[in-house]
């Protein structure tokens, strides 16, 4: 399947707008890709979050939810110092 096909259907999955066969395709799908445990290092779970959560941020108003805090005036001037 092509990706930017599957991206619309899932797209229509998550929206409740997909068609049964669609709905059944997916969850399907699903049901197999979870069957199985993939083992994955520490460094390996930490670059794969790090992908979905800019996935996430590139894609939604993420940033005006949950900005960056930027640091106390006093603490960057500490941080200077050392």
């Amino acid at each position: 399947m092509k990706t930017e096909i599957l991206h619309r259907k899932l797209e229509r999955y998550i929206n409740g707008e997909a068609l049964p066969a669609e709905t059944r395709q997916i969850q399907t799908w699903l049901s197999c890709t979870t069957s199985e445990e993939i083992s994955l290092s520490a460094e390996e779970k930490q670059q794969l979050e790090s992908e979905i959560l800019k996935d996430i941020q590139d894609h939604t108003a993420y940033p005006l939810f949950f900005p960056k805090k930027e640091k106390a005036w006093w603490e960057k001037a500490v941080a200077a110092l050392f």
